[in-house]
């Protein structure tokens, strides 16, 4: 029988999940007969741990990868290749050539591809022309054992249609946890689950759906669950304050709006700072100065979290740091990631450095064998050594492709140079010089920094040359400050399974929070994850006018005008 447990914030979801658990591993269950599923790495990584390592969380695209594998295996067929980004615009671009409409955009097929593989939209509302290129790039990848990141979803779900891959699931799997069940699709997670709805046990809180762009729908997916589902409610915040609860309250869906504080009180409001006029650098001051004061009350750094939309992350960090804030060091800017893209633009820009080469050739793809730098016997790398070692026999041919692949790249670089010498959209000049490095990223299974590779390119968009913003990327790199305990800047997407003794949420103006012509539901959901991370203090900034909406709901809050 399929049981549904629906918890708001800070009730415990995922500890009384990990608590069913191990409930059934004390009595005697084998912990490979427990399959935990959930979204992200992360998540998947607290269940593991807190299971002390008997059951391993798995994600959705992890266990439909491992369907794809097991009934390759059954059937003795090769396991399909996954594609990066790069290959999947290639082979897209080359479906709409065979198509024979070579003038549509491979955007538009995209686009197009998404309403029906995601939202499952009727193919008969699709444009015919791209929906033939949709087509036929689909059945590309069919012919040629390729996957897409939502082709994995596909063909795990397809696999379990196999009367043997579905009986040797069955049989391995007694009992299966779902976590964050609020964000399922219907039509991509939901068939990956549905064979186990007689053992299966799902976790959701809605008011915390904020992936609907991914196709995610609550209400979708309670129409498909059994009738005869038993249904349990967490009501208890374990989290946050009396105050913090009222005060987002307003904002909390028929899940979470009977939920009540089991915390006492500290006699701390949501505090309100409000600006007369939209001013960036105020905005910005008014943080540091929060975040000072509650340090002075005893808030560690590590325990503070400024969360905010995407696009305002970098100027918030920025700002910090001018106004002597210490950052977490797994903020930004400080991640290889973010480090190895400045060494390629670097590169890319001066290929005589004599630095910029050896640190490029450390991260990630082409970096050398520990045998072959000795063997080399140079401090540093230089394009000298790499021409040596192609020519050199006493050479592993792996070593030697990898020099091949850098003067590959310097050819390339020097392409991109040339072709876009004219323009002054830098983000075009960045993401085509950074491509190699994000497929090489995605094809390693390096998700989170391909996706830093990717908010670099965005960043680049606020500069008027490739040489200002790369001076600008290693002046962050390098000069700012960071600490292990630094204070925390993140989007709220990504502050989703957090949560921090004090929360700064910025920006709460109207057409920020909400945004604009984005769906007012997960607008809503979104403000209210944002608002819940808190434990102990909460403050929300409105630089400007109008203020947000969702304002004149709250309770238990005090303005203060900057």
């Amino acid at each position: 029988m399929t049981k549904l447990t629906l918890a708001g914030p800070g009730a415990g979801k995922t500890q009384d999940l990990t608590d069913q658990i191990n409930a059934r591993l004390k009595g005697g269950a084998n912990p490979y007969s427990i399959h935990a599923i959930t979204f992200s790495r992360r998540a998947a990584k607290v269940i593991t741990e807190r299971t002390g390592n008997a059951v391993v969380g798995r994600t959705f695209h992890g266990f439909a990868n491992w369907l794809i594998r097991l009934g390759s295996g059954i059937r003795k067929e090769d396991n399909p290749m996954i594609i990066a980004d790069k290959e999947q615009e290639r082979m897209m671009e080359r479906a709409i050539l065979e198509a024979g409409d070579p003038y549509i955009e491979r955007e538009e097929v995209q686009k197009a591809l998404d309403e029906i593989r995601v939202f499952n939209r009727p193919k008969n509302e699709i444009r015919p022309d791209l929906l033939k290129a949709g087509e036929r790039y689909l059945k590309l990848l069919d012919s040629e054992n390729k996957v897409d990141f939502t082709r994995i979803l596909e063909r795990g779900s397809l696999e379990l249609t196999d009367p043997r891959v579905r009986d040797k699931v069955l049989s391995i799997y007694k009992a299966v946890f779902v976590d964050e069940a609020q964000d399922l699709n219907p039509h991509l997670e939901y068939p990956l689950i549905r064979p186990f709805l007689e053992k299966l046990e799902l976790y959701s809180s809605p008011s915390q759906q904020i992936y609907a762009f991914r196709g995610a729908d609550w209400d979708k997916m309670v129409n498909l669950l059994p009738d005869e589902t038993t249904v349990k409610r967490l009501n208890s915040n374990f989290r946050s304050t009396p105050e913090i609860v009222k005060a987002s309250r307003y904002l909390a869906g028929p899940d979470a709006a009977d939920m009540k504080s089991a915390r006492e009180s500290l006699g701390v409001p949501v505090k309100i700072y409000k600006m007369l006029q939209n001013d960036r650098d105020l905005d910005l001051q008014t943080l540091a100065t929060i975040i000072k004061t509650w340090e002075k009350k005893e808030l560690k750094p590590r325990e503070i979290a400024v969360l905010s939309r995407s696009g305002n992350i970098s100027k918030i960090r920025r700002g910090l740091t001018h106004f002597g804030i210490g950052l977490a060091s797994g903020s930004f800017f400080s991640g290889e990631a973010v480090v190895g893209s400045l060494n390629h633009l670097w590169l890319a820009l001066y290929p005589t450095d004599p630095q910029a080469l050896d640190r490029v050739m450390g991260y990630p793809g082409p970096s050398l064998g520990l045998m072959t730098r000795p063997m080399l016997d140079c401090e540093r790398v230089s394009w000298n050594e790499l021409a040596w070692l192609i020519s050199d026999s006493q050479f592993a041919a792996a070593e030697q492709e990898k020099a091949l692949m850098m003067f590959r790249r310097h050819a390339y670089n020097h392409h991109v140079l040339h072709k876009y010498s004219e323009t002054r959209n830098v983000s075009v000049v960045v993401e085509q010089l950074l491509a190699p490095l994000r497929d090489t990223l995605l094809k390693e299974g390096w998700f989170p920094s391909a996706s830093e590779v990717e908010q670099l390119v965005d960043l680049a968009g606020e500069f008027d040359t490739l040489k200002k913003f790369t001076e600008y990327l290693r002046q962050e790199v390098e000069n700012v400050k960071y600490t292990e305990d630094g204070v925390s800047v993140m989007t709220i997407h990504k502050s989703k399974g957090t949560e921090f003794k004090g929360v700064i949420v910025p920006g709460w103006i109207d057409g920020l929070i909400p945004a604009d012509n984005d769906d007012p539901q997960t607008e809503k959901n979104l403000a209210y994850v944002a608002l819940t991370r808190a434990m102990d203090r909460l403050a929300l900034t409105v630089p400007g006018s109008p203020p947000s909406p969702y304002l004149r709901g709250m309770r238990e809050t005090s303005v203060i005008h900057v």
